[in-house]
């Protein structure tokens, strides 16, 4: 029979101290909702008592009807020399309702007698009469042993007496910290083995830092020695260098027989929604999900090189060492100078493209492009216009045949430089053109909105096209203002995302390829008119690009 593990989350609480979050009331209301829906068995909520965002939380989160988690309120042991009665951040957390609380307590001598400057005596009293205090309110009561490992080092008879003040109280669960998150796999697995020995009936949890980048490998040591609560934050969100990551926990514990054949979490936890939980938090906290985060990145079953991508063909577990369905994510074949015939035609496929008769073009292309700088493994879009130009029967929705840009006034010193740059296109589409000139702020906005606005009396769908994200990077800097740019944009359609890229030592130049190759990929997708498609088109046409500057009439 499977041993039953316990998921306790602490993102709301540990993982809000990582450096770049700031979490609102409704933010944590949402990534409350968010793993209550997922299956956590406890979420963690916050300090009560330490500031007014926390308390509003909990006076707010008992109204959103969790179906699967309990709600956790954190707090410490009362203060040395004090009563429970007295003690102000007790009373909170009892004011908070919650049915579970959590208590931070000291474990190493060190601590007690360097930072709580109290005797090793009033902290176990410390200890005992809080818990105490909770059970007495029907509370379930987890206690977080601070420092437990490095605290067992120095004195494991004081851990000890520590552990036995809390079994006295009617503690439910210990939870045995790496604080600093320094502790080695084998230290864990010996530590909470002696102390799983000494105490059997005991539940113990685990609470692992990442400092050492072994957090989750502590974390797995520790269940195989006898640990059935696991705290984590999703994302591995947290302090310093964060948390034990409870997706990448969860991905293996689900997926690794190792694990899923002598334990089992709570059965509302699906391994097929960790990408999806893993996306929707990251979201929330406004952070970047990690491209090469385990399980769920989009780097984590991202192939590049074309042997490698030849054997996944033939046979996925060469490469993969799970279905990347089963968490949520895909399969990335990545197209750069290294890609091999089965990179090309695996993401040509993907496209719904056919290579076969031109793929010597199409790769001589590729690394023709990536030599000059137009890396298309960022910018599956630009691939796909690269496949669709090769083939003789493309015909492109439309043609700029020019392109000026202006900037009128230059005035730098000036705090209000609103509608400094022109940009005038012009546009041919079958046999009728559109002659646009357009104002914005900077040159690359009024590029963008000429072209849009142009295309938009061909195409009125483009007017619901977006530009997303526009980043520069410099491809040979040490030839200073004369480097040659490669700019990435993203452009959306609904729900729709995808990207495109350009390069020329101009960078509207640079700019403007990325923008045409956008919209005629919008126009292939998600247009269905067809009148306005040209019967022959040049497959490369010259671009004529024309860019002013002038400085208040002065030349």
């Amino acid at each position: 029979m499977s041993k039953q593990l316990f998921l306790y989350d602490t993102t709301l609480r540990d993982g809000a101290q990582y450096k770049g979050i700031s979490f609102s009331l409704q933010d944590k209301l949402k990534i409350t909702q968010l793993l209550d829906d997922f299956g956590m068995d406890y979420i963690e909520g916050g300090w009560p008592g330490s500031n007014p965002k926390d308390e509003a939380y909990f006076r707010h989160a008992k109204n959103l009807g969790l179906q699967h988690a309990k709600l956790v309120a954190f707090g410490a042991t009362r203060k040395p020399l004090t009563t429970v009665e007295q003690d102000a951040q007790i009373q909170s957390l009892l004011s908070a309702n919650t049915p579970v609380v959590a208590l931070v307590s000291k474990f190493w001598q060190y601590h007690v007698e360097t930072v709580l400057r109290t005797d090793l005596k009033e902290n176990l009293s410390m200890i005992f009469d809080s818990v105490a205090f909770f059970k007495s309110h029907n509370r379930e009561v987890v206690l977080d042993a601070e420092h437990f490992f490095d605290g067992f080092k120095d004195s494991p008879d004081y851990a000890y007496q520590c552990l036995e003040a809390a079994i006295e109280a009617g503690v439910d669960n210990v939870t045995l910290c790496d604080t600093n998150g320094g502790t080695m796999p084998s230290d864990i697995t010996s530590i909470v083995s002696k102390v799983h020995a000494k105490f059997p009936q005991l539940s113990l949890g685990i609470h692992c830092h990442n400092d050492c980048e072994l957090a989750v490998a502590n974390s797995l040591a520790s269940i195989k020695s006898g640990v059935t609560l696991i705290q984590g934050t999703v994302n591995g969100y947290g302090e310093r260098c964060g948390n034990a990551n409870l997706i990448s926990l969860l991905g293996t514990l689900l997926l690794k027989p190792t694990f899923n054949q002598a334990y089992a979490v709570n059965s509302n936890v699906k391994a097929s929604h960790l990408s999806t939980l893993s996306k929707q938090v990251a979201d929330v906290a406004n952070m970047p999900l990690k491209a090469d985060a385990a399980y769920v990145g989009n780097n984590a079953f991202s192939h590049k090189g074309g042997i490698h991508v030849a054997a996944i063909a033939k046979a996925s577990k060469t490469y993969e060492h799970i279905d990347p369905a089963l968490v949520g994510n895909q399969r990335d074949i990545t197209i750069s100078e290294l890609s091999g015939k089965s990179n090309v035609q695996l993401q040509a496929k993907k496209l719904g493209l056919d290579v076969s008769r031109n793929f010597d073009q199409v790769l001589e292309s590729i690394k023709s492009l990536e030599k000059n700088g137009l890396t298309l493994e960022n910018a599956p879009g630009s691939f796909e216009m690269l496949v669709r130009k090769q083939d003789e029967s493309y015909q492109p929705h439309f043609t700029v045949l020019n392109i000026q840009s202006n900037v009128n006034d230059l005035n730098i010193s000036s705090p209000h430089n609103s509608e400094l740059c022109t940009a005038t296109v012009k546009v041919r589409v079958k046999n009728k053109f559109a002659h646009v000139v357009e104002e914005a702020s900077g040159p690359v906005d009024a590029l963008n909105l000429a072209l849009k606005k142009a295309l938009t009396s061909f195409f009125p769908q483009v007017r619901d096209m977006q530009l997303t994200d526009y980043k520069v990077s410099i491809l040979d800097p040490e030839k200073a203002s004369a480097a040659t740019t490669r700019v990435w944009l993203q452009s959306g359609y609904k729900q729709e995302r995808w990207a495109t890229i350009g390069c020329s030592d101009n960078i509207l130049k640079a700019s403007a390829q990325a923008l045409i190759d956008s919209y005629q990929l919008f126009l292939i997708k998600f247009s269905d008119f067809t009148e306005g498609k040209q019967t022959t088109v040049p497959k490369h046409h010259s671009l004529n690009f024309h860019h002013e500057v002038s400085h208040n009439g002065n030349a």
